[in-house]
């Protein structure tokens, strides 16, 4: 092959290249524009389809893991959603730092100084929903379960700040400062949990454990005895147990 010919060779590997790629970014929308149409219109299993073809040209697009999420979230299925929201966290690492940034007009502004390329890639916090606290509560509960509580006690609080209302998170924070020893911790922790969710007999009964090692053993036995009207069988043996050791006929 001669020189020219290499040349043109060259020159339109390239653009064979180049347009392949913009087919595929052409592609890619096409499929984003169809998948949130039928959302919108309450076909979520045409949205995932359509969204699922996207992520299977490029397994790194965070937009249509979050699109997918939402269809999944609003078809039912939470564990799906909270799959593709942790991926997005995961290829999105900005998005978990943006969660804590409590100026929304710092994110605005800093949005506006990204590229047009970063823009488009960007998930940003006006989009952020509910599925997000899902999937840093379960992300932190991995971490709880490796023995990463530094990263746990982030993630939980993460989920928080998205949804302060979410009554798992602090319950989970509160097993973590439970471990820790961080026993007045954990209590506050169970008590914003209850506060969200009164008919948690696990929480009642976490919370009169705290109690007990902090040396309030009248607050452990009400705990408890919440626990147990809830129908929490080891709060039940624990009552019996109390009460057989205050009993001076033991």
């Amino acid at each position: 092959m001669n020189t020219i010919s290499k040349l043109f060779f060259v020159a339109l590997s390239v653009s064979v290249a180049s347009a392949a790629s913009a087919y595929a970014d052409t592609g890619n929308e096409v499929s984003l524009l169809s998948g949130k149409a039928r959302h919108e219109r309450r076909d979520y299993a045409g949205a995932i389809a359509d969204f699922t073809s996207v992520i299977e040209r490029e397994g790194k697009n965070a937009r249509a893991y979050h699109s997918r999420g939402l269809a999944k979230l609003d078809a039912g299925d939470r564990p799906g959603a909270i799959a593709d929201f942790m991926k997005v966290i995961d290829l999105e690492p900005q998005l978990a730092a943006d969660c804590f940034r409590k100026d929304q007009k710092d994110v605005d502004r800093d949005a506006g100084n990204l590229s047009a390329e970063d823009r488009s890639r960007r998930v940003f916090i006006e989009d952020l929903v509910s599925g997000y606290a899902f999937a840093f509560d379960n992300s932190g509960l991995l971490k709880y379960i490796q023995g990463n509580y530094d990263g746990a006690i982030e993630d939980f609080s993460a989920a928080i700040i998205l949804e302060p209302k979410f009554a798992l998170p602090y319950k989970h924070r509160g097993y973590v400062k439970y471990d820790l020893k961080d026993f007045q911790g954990a209590i506050e922790d169970y008590s914003k949990a209850i506060r969200f969710d009164r008919k948690a007999a696990e929480t009642y009964r976490e919370r009169a454990l705290a109690r007990e090692q902090s040396g309030d053993a009248d607050g452990a036995m009400d705990d408890f005895r919440k626990a147990a009207k809830l129908g929490d069988a080891t709060a039940m043996k624990k009552i019996a147990a109390m009460e057989e050791a205050e009993d001076p006929a033991n």
